[in-house]
C-alpha cells in the first residue's frame, strides 16, 4: 500500500533527523564536564540543552524504533509462534491498547505544546531560561510521527494475518 510506504519512509527521514542529535548532544555533555570538571566554571546552559535534546531525540526516534522493531518485548513466548501469530498478537495490541494510548498522549501533547508557545512558557530551570515551545511541539510532533506508523503497522500487521502478504 503506498500510504504504509510513505509512512515509513517519512519515519525513516524523521528518526535520522532524531539520530543526528546524538553528536552535538555528546558535544554539549563533553563540553560541559570539562568546563565543570577541568575549568572549574560550570556553565548554566548546557543542562538544559542537554535535556532538551534528549527529548527530541527520544521522541523523533519512537517511531523508527517501531517501523524497525527494535522495541523492547517479552520474547519468550513471541519468537516461538509463527509469523501470522505474531502479526496477529502484534495487529491486537496495537489496536486496542497502543494506538489509543499514544494517540491520547499525542493529543495531550499538542495542547501542551500549543499552550506554552500562547503564554511563552519558558524553562525556569537556569539563568538561561530558554522558551520551552520549541522542544514541546518536537515532542508532540514525535508522538503524532508515532501515532501514524503504529496505524502503518496495524495495516502491515493486518495484512500478513489475513494472508495478504504486503510486498518487499
Amino acid at each position: 500500500m503506498a500510504l504504509v510506504r510513505l509512512m515509513d519512509r517519512l519515519t525513516g527521514l524523521v528518526g535520522m533527523g532524531g539520530a543526528c542529535l546524538v553528536l552535538p548532544l555528546s558535544a554539549v555533555m563533553v563540553w560541559e564536564v570539562l568546563s565543570r570538571f577541568v575549568f572549574d566554571l560550570p556553565t548554566f546552559w548546557a543542562y538544559e540543552l542537554a535535556y532538551m535534546m534528549t527529548g527530541a531525540h527520544f521522541s523523533l526516534g519512537v517511531a523508527y524504533v517501531l517501523r524497525e522493531d527494535a522495541h523492547i518485548r517479552i520474547d519468550f513466548l513471541h519468537a516461538r509462534f509463527p509469523r501470522r501469530v505474531k502479526k496477529a498478537i502484534d495487529l491486537v495490541v496495537l489496536t486496542g491498547f497502543v494506538l489509543p494510548v499514544v494517540w491520547l498522549i499525542a493529543w495531550r501533547l499538542v495542547n501542551v505544546a500549543w499552550e506554552a508557545y500562547s503564554v511563552g512558557e519558558v524553562s525556569g530551570e537556569s539563568g538561561w531560561n530558554p522558551v520551552i515551545w520549541p522542544l514541546r511541539g518536537i515532542v508532540a510532533f514525535g508522538f503524532c510521527m508515532f501515532s501514524l506508523q503504529i496505524v502503518a503497522e496495524i495495516v502491515k500487521a493486518a495484512q500478513i494475518t489475513f494472508g495478504r502478504e504486503p510486498p518487499a
